[in-house]
């Protein structure tokens, strides 16, 4: 996987739930919301050749999930 640029379609950000409402109260007690994302988000990826997941958990690591069949590439893209 390659991640060498911004705007990739095959990459996101998670937030545990365990980190979410802590990070959102920084952020609304003044702390530098950038600072708090960093702090808290991890990198996940999507193959686009087999259409796994990988998560990175809390030691950094890339831990990955296999799709159901019907899964397509694509998933991790935005839309505004």
């Amino acid at each position: 996987m390659r991640d060498n640029t911004d705007y990739q379609e095959h990459k996101a950000y998670f937030i545990p739930d365990q980190l979410y409402e802590g990070a959102a109260e920084r952020i609304e007690a003044g702390g530098e919301v950038w600072a708090e994302m960093r702090r808290v988000k991890r990198p996940m990826y999507q193959c686009s050749e087999c259409c796994r997941l990988f998560l990175s958990d809390d030691a950094g690591n890339l831990v990955s999930f296999k799709p159901d069949e019907s899964t397509r590439f694509g998933i991790l893209k935005g839309k505004l």
